[in-house]
């Protein structure tokens, strides 16, 4: 479906992986596991995955559109763990 891969891991399993390689502290890394957080609620990876995406938002550059984009999501993933 995406890339080469030829194997038969779930989508979630390889959105995981992908997410692991992306640079901390961008906007797409906040966005991509707060989403990811979202999707993983109720299963023990997902508290993890919303730290991270914390972690990465505290070196995101201030002021930008993308920025706020992404602390939106980090904010709904925050709402929809219980984490607010």
């Amino acid at each position: 479906m995406f890339g080469h891969r030829h194997d038969e891991a779930l989508p979630l399993q390889r959105a995981l992986e992908a997410a692991a390689s992306l640079k901390p502290g961008t906007w797409e890394s906040v966005e991509s596991l707060a989403v990811l957080a979202i999707e993983c609620k109720g299963r023990p990876e997902a508290e993890r995955i919303y730290q991270a995406a914390s972690d990465a938002a505290a070196l995101l550059k201030a002021g930008t559109y993308d920025s706020v984009r992404a602390l939106a999501w980090l904010n709904r993933a925050s709402r929809e763990l219980g984490n607010a």
